[in-house]
């Protein structure tokens, strides 16, 4: 039993002294080389040398560059190429392997000895900046001018506060991301990269300009206009001001009482009505005082007005209310034809003090109605059958149940000898069939006759050949609605007495 036992002890040792010499044997192998079970950055570094190791890390080390891209657009690609970047492990590998005990392995293999390590980069600083210095998004500041143009938002002020990249922050992002061999890299991303610059003191007349044109646009006023919003926003401002084409055309104009605001001008905060040829320049396609001050037309203005005014008139709230929309129809209680609804003048007046400085300009307004404007209930006062007679247009209307039946041209009253067809709204009162006409110089017989208030009716005229148009300026009637006799005929024959006629200009 005992040499049973002492065989047993013999041949443990004898293992253990052949399992040891093993070990040795293997630590004496990887003298030249990595440890057992070492990989490095996903390369099996085990028995192979600094050398190999560092050759074949290089060679899956597949960095070609990166590419660039800049807020405005532009790219740019840097190879690794094109700076001589090279890459080196070595320094790495050395600490590693010098820095372990080949005879030691087999503590090794208790550790991790997967590791990422990060290589010894080289790039020719000069020859990145030399790339980035050709790129196109680095310009010669004096290349920028600053200009004034004209926009759907008015006038606009360009490049007069520039942001460029800077070449020196852009060299050292792109250096530090090749150093971490980035593929891309998106300036827009990097604020620092970017300098706020304000260009040369040549462009100042520019700028103050603009800001003197910036007053001018910037009075923003929202009219409350038939129940609807018409805005004063830049780009209508921005249309008052006098350009370089039209400056001959200005400096032509004289004051004419019949036509509000021509040969006015407001520059500055003072209004002038006659411009000296010899003070008047241009700057970016502005026309522009000596002092620097935009020219505003107040013959423009006044025209802003007189648009809206004949925009949103009683035709306008007569279509309105045949759509459901509103149910106040404003008439202008005025027989000459050419009185509006609105008081121009007094919306005119209002902005050229705002312009001048001696009214402050409001959000919102309401503009202002004529004083002989009379507004009316349209369910109660027209209803869905009436005739409606736009005389601004000369053009008779009759509607039944809200449909169109007819539509012919008429002549009305001469306003050219004050003879204007009142306005109004005005039940048919009788009708008379074959009838004469009788005034103070004419008598005339007419076929078919309406009456609409007083001694104005309408009626056929076969004494003209021809309707509509201007003639009611100067060959109109003596206020009667003159009417084509086969057109006179069937309205007579289908409408009724107390029908509502509206008469407008």
């Amino acid at each position: 039993m005992k040499k049973v036992m002492r065989i047993g002890a013999v041949t443990t040792l004898v293992m253990i002294a052949v399992l040891l010499a093993i070990y040795i044997l293997l630590g004496l192998y990887y003298m030249g080389g990595f440890p057992c079970f070492t990989w490095i950055n996903g390369v099996y570094a085990t028995g192979k040398s600094v050398s190999a190791v560092n050759s074949e890390l290089i060679r899956n080390d597949n960095y070609d560059g990166v590419a660039i891209l800049d807020k405005s657009g532009a790219r740019l690609f840097v190879s690794s190429q094109d700076v001589d970047m090279t890459i080196d492990y070595t320094d790495s590998l050395n600490g590693i392997f010098y820095g372990r005990n080949p005879l030691l392995w087999g503590v090794y293999v208790f550790e991790n000895m997967t590791r990422e390590y990060k290589p010894n980069i080289y790039i020719n600083s000069q020859k990145l900046n030399d790339i980035l210095s050709d790129w196109e998004i680095f310009v010669n500041l004096d290349d920028f001018e600053c200009s004034i143009e004209r926009t759907a938002e008015g006038y606009e002020l360009k490049n007069a506060y520039i942001t460029v990249p800077s070449l020196e922050k852009v060299d050292a992002l792109i250096y530090s991301s090749m150093m971490n061999r980035e593929s891309v890299v998106d300036l827009s991303s990097h604020d620092e990269c970017y300098r706020e610059v304000d260009l040369r003191s040549s462009e100042r007349q520019k700028i103050a300009l603009f800001s003197r044109i910036d007053i001018i646009q910037n009075v923003n006023i929202n009219y409350e206009v038939g129940e609807g919003i018409v805005t004063l926003d830049r780009n209508k401002a921005a249309s008052f001001i006098i350009t370089e084409a039209e400056i001959e055309s200005a400096l032509s104009e004289t004051v004419n009482p019949k036509v509000p605001g021509q040969g006015l001008f407001i520059i500055g905060d003072r209004e002038e009505n006659e411009l000296d040829p010899e003070k008047i320049s241009s700057l970016q396609g502005i026309a522009m005082d000596a002092d620097g001050f935009p020219i505003v037309s107040e013959k423009k203005m006044y025209a802003f007005f007189e648009n809206i005014a004949d925009t949103y008139d009683t035709a306008w709230m007569m279509d309105r209310y045949r759509q459901g929309l509103i149910n106040t129809v404003i008439i202008n209680d005025n027989s000459k034809g050419d009185g509006s609804i609105y008081d121009i003048d007094a919306e005119f007046s209002y902005l050229r003090d705002v312009y001048t400085g001696a009214e402050k300009p409001v959000s919102a307004r309401t503009f202002t109605l004529s004083e002989t404007a009379v507004s009316y209930n349209a369910h109660e006062n027209i209803g869905s059958t009436y005739i409606e007679i736009d005389m601004g247009n000369q053009v008779l209307h009759y509607y039944v149940d809200g449909e169109i039946n007819m539509e012919f041209p008429i002549v009305t009253g001469n306003i050219g000898r004050s003879r204007g067809t009142p306005t109004g709204i005005y039940p048919i009162y009788n009708k008379r069939y074959h009838t004469y006409l009788r005034g103070a110089d004419y008598v005339s017989y007419v076929n078919y006759w309406l009456g609409v208030n007083k001694g104005i009716g309408i009626h056929d005229a076969t004494w003209r050949n021809k309707f509509g148009e201007d003639i009611y300026k100067t060959d109109g009637s003596h206020g009667c609605i003159n009417t084509p006799l086969e057109k006179m005929e069937t309205l007579y024959n289908i409408v009724e007495v107390g029908t509502p006629a509206v008469l407008y200009y």
